[in-house]
């Protein structure tokens, strides 16, 4: 059987992104959502989710960009002069590189944006990670950690296999080959709380269209996989077409394919 979780990210940052997750579900193939760890405005996402009890929801958690939900006492290695998160993956990966971001407050973050969610009523099937910096060795070890004691069944941990599209561009391939070995490295400093499907789309953010998501779809092996969909970006309406296709809905039924959300893969 091939399982397909179809995940819309950036949940939660915008009125206008929400709304075109929750109509590529309604019209079309995304089964599920991210929500982002320290946006804003999360009452009313929850209501949004409350309309919408066939979604499945995930955890996005930001280690960049906006506000910590952390009191910034509590995690000043993460924190700018200005006493926000910093603004870049890029930048986090190097202070966490150079040793100047502590684990701690790592921690101390990522289980306050889950604290967050979980006590707004959230129920989280899955952990993944803004800008994927869950993939740097260690703090991948911090999530699942989080993961098992907040009793949440999935973690995104792996990457596509290689395939022609790398080829076809050689620098977003070179980008998930990277990706693929930093989660390589990471699944194995984690526990037993590693599994999950396999990733597609890391690199296609707002470049999703048709063409794509078919090629995708013919390669799916047996077995449980996600696609990443990213309707709150500048390309978002247009990936909303693409999700929403009658082409992509025919191809998904001649292949068998059982769209699902995380919880239903556990």
């Amino acid at each position: 059987m091939i399982r397909l979780v179809v995940n819309a990210e950036g949940f939660g940052m915008s009125a206008e992104a929400d709304a075109r997750a929750i109509e590529g579900h309604r019209r079309g193939i995304v089964t599920s959502v991210a929500l982002v760890g320290n946006s804003g405005g999360l009452a009313g996402t929850v209501a949004t989710l409350r309309e919408t009890p066939s979604l499945g929801v995930g955890l996005s958690l930001a280690l960049t960009a906006g506000p910590p939900v952390a009191d910034v006492a509590r995690v000043p290695s993460l924190l700018g002069p200005d006493q926000r998160l910093r603004a870049s993956g890029a930048e986090f990966a190097l202070a966490w590189a150079k040793g100047a971001v502590a684990a701690l407050d790592v921690e101390r973050e990522l289980e306050a944006q889950i604290a967050r969610a979980r006590d707004a009523g959230v129920a989280l099937d899955h952990l993944s990670t803004s800008r994927n910096l869950g993939f740097l060795p260690g703090v991948g070890a911090i999530i699942e950690r989080l993961a098992r004691r907040f009793g949440i069944a999935g973690v995104r941990s792996s990457v596509e296999p290689p395939n022609l599209a790398w080829v076809a561009s050689p620098r977003r391939g070179l980008q998930t080959a990277v990706l693929s070995g930093m989660a390589w490295l990471t699944r194995r400093q984690m526990g037993p709380l590693r599994h999950g499907p396999s990733t597609w789309g890391y690199v296609e953010s707002n470049r999703l269209d048709e063409v794509r998501i078919l090629e995708i779809i013919g390669r799916l092996g047996p077995g449980a996989h996600e696609l990443l969909c990213h309707p709150a970006g500048p390309g978002g309406a247009g990936e909303l077409a693409a999700l929403a296709s009658e082409k992509i809905r025919t191809a998904i039924g001649e292949r068998g394919i059982v769209l699902s959300r995380w919880r239903d893969l556990f």
